[in-house]
């Protein structure tokens, strides 16, 4: 038996081609208001490419997405049947593609100047997605969210030296202390089908003979 999806309608249809952007913003907020509630004091966060000149105070943290990838499961799934609800409580039906479902692979690095204030600022980063283990509600930012919209945020364990070494090595960087995080999402298909026809009433017609 085919299970409708329940969604409540947005912008997001129309605007999912920023998520990736708006989901990067909502993580440096969310790690920059977890940060200040352990430390006391506002970090600045930067997001893109961990460059030393893009560093204009320290401490500082770093939230750079390194990597897009394609979550296997459910890649070949077949349309389902969605049941959305506008803002006037009118209900449609209709079937749609299957989501591609993502993985925003992040490092989250520290920025200071001595090493002991950037081990601690990394281990207070840690303790502030330990509270937050994904975004939703007001935490998400921006146009590409449903209201109901929820991103699981995970660490990433199998970041290997090598990895992390080739990484700052190709920005001209000294290897510095880092964790990776992923951000799980969906990527909605446009492709749809016609409202389905709902039954509004019925007439019996009964022939006397």
């Amino acid at each position: 038996m085919l299970r409708p999806t329940f969604r409540r309608t947005g912008t997001r249809t129309l605007a999912q081609h920023r998520i990736f952007r708006q989901t990067s913003e909502s993580l440096a907020t969310a790690l920059e208001d977890g940060v200040k509630e352990i430390l006391g004091r506002t970090i600045q966060v930067v997001t893109g490419p961990p460059l030393r000149e893009k560093f204009t105070r320290m401490p500082a943290l770093g939230v750079y997405l390194y990597r897009v990838n394609v979550r296997p499961r459910r890649r070949e799934d077949l349309p389902s049947l969605v049941c959305q609800i506008d803002e006037d409580g009118l209900i449609r039906e209709f079937y749609q593609d299957p989501p591609l479902r993502l993985g925003l692979d992040y490092l989250i690095s520290a920025w200071a100047d001595e090493d002991a204030e950037q081990q601690e600022l990394l281990g207070a980063a840690m303790r502030a997605m330990l509270d937050r283990p994904a975004l939703e509600g007001e935490m998400l930012e921006g146009d590409a969210f449903d209201p109901d919209t929820r991103i699981p945020v995970r660490p990433i364990e199998d970041l290997s030296v090598e990895f992390l070494m080739s990484l700052w090595r190709g920005f001209g960087e000294h290897l510095r202390p880092a964790v990776g995080y992923a951000c799980l999402l969906r990527l909605d298909s446009p492709r749809r089908s016609e409202d389905l026809r709902k039954v509004d009433g019925r007439r019996v017609g009964v022939d006397l003979y």
